[in-house]
């Protein structure tokens, strides 16, 4: 099993120290490759090196510690580490001037760290919704245009939607995705997407004017609907999910074949849904604040 696949589905809950230490074995266990592909950039596969031997070391080390294990010079060793301390991801001892690993890779980690949060916390709402309702259930995370699913579990029929753990879709046309866009503002969805969107379906939204009214909607109803626009034959439902900041940090979704998903299923869908979204939110320590009374 890859480390991607044991990262983005735990068996339980990873606490910041626990996930910091997986990190380290990790990373002490990983070998660069030679850097002979043209697309990658010298200086940032050695600072990737720094940044593993740091990880891995008992104790700090100097300028020179780090130019021998490397094999550069002492004044390449001793840039790599002064641009990495500027990012804030080395940092360096007052009194010995050795260098150790930065918390800004704590930082840099957390919004991962954040989604396997997402995914322990989401899983028996994975399972027991698709239990309930024999259809299949997803979690799905943002990732730039897409959404890329990080939880499933499989519909009990024959004819059922199959995901995958790692793949994605465009998030503009599929009910997660939508869901996971809601409070996106126009101009951070035209940073996101050129127009004309790409059709899949005829019934997928091909322009940024007609999807706002579409995220307004999920932002007043609470749950994001795909009608074939992206697969035909199939329809999607799918709820935000918030962390304690109120931020969308994930969806839950639920996929079946058009003919079972009409108009007369979607209340009670949409209860199941949306609410498994507000409780993987509220585990997430997101609280629903009351609405201002008017005066």
């Amino acid at each position: 099993m890859s480390l991607r696949i044991i990262l983005l589905r735990p068996e339980k809950a990873i606490e910041l120290e626990d996930y910091v230490d997986h990190i380290a074995i990790a990373l002490a266990k990983m070998t660069l490759k030679p850097v002979r592909d043209g697309r990658l950039i010298n200086s940032l596969v050695r600072g990737v090196e720094v940044l593993r031997l740091l990880s891995r070391a008992d104790g700090p080390l100097g300028v020179t510690d780090v130019a021998d294990k490397l094999t550069v010079d002492p004044s390449t060793a001793y840039r790599l580490l002064a641009t990495l301390e500027h990012g804030g991801l080395v940092q360096q001892e007052l009194d010995s001037k050795k260098y150790t690993i930065g918390y800004g890779v704590l930082e840099l980690a957390s919004g991962l760290l954040h989604r396997l949060s997402v995914v322990s916390v989401a899983d028996p709402y994975v399972r027991s919704i698709a239990t309930l309702t024999r259809e299949s259930t997803h979690v799905a995370v943002l990732d730039g245009p897409r959404a890329v699913f990080v939880a499933r579990q499989s519909g009990a029929g024959v004819l059922r939607v199959e995901t995958t753990v790692g793949a994605s879709e465009p998030a503009y046309c599929t009910a997660v995705g939508k869901a996971l866009l809601a409070d996106h503002s126009e101009h951070e969805l035209r940073q996101l997407y050129v127009e004309p969107l790409t059709r899949y379906t005829p019934h997928t939204i091909t322009a940024i004017a007609d999807l706002i009214p579409e995220l307004e909607r999920i932002r007043r109803t609470g749950y994001a609907y795909d009608d074939e626009e992206l697969h035909p034959g199939v329809r999607c439902l799918a709820a935000p999910i918030r962390d304690h900041r109120g931020r969308i940090v994930a969806s839950f979704g639920l996929s079946m074949p058009a003919t079972r998903l009409t108009r007369d299923h979607i209340p009670d869908l949409v209860n199941h849904v949306g609410g498994a979204a507000e409780a993987i939110s509220a585990q997430l320590g997101y609280v629903v604040r009351p609405a201002a009374k008017s005066s």
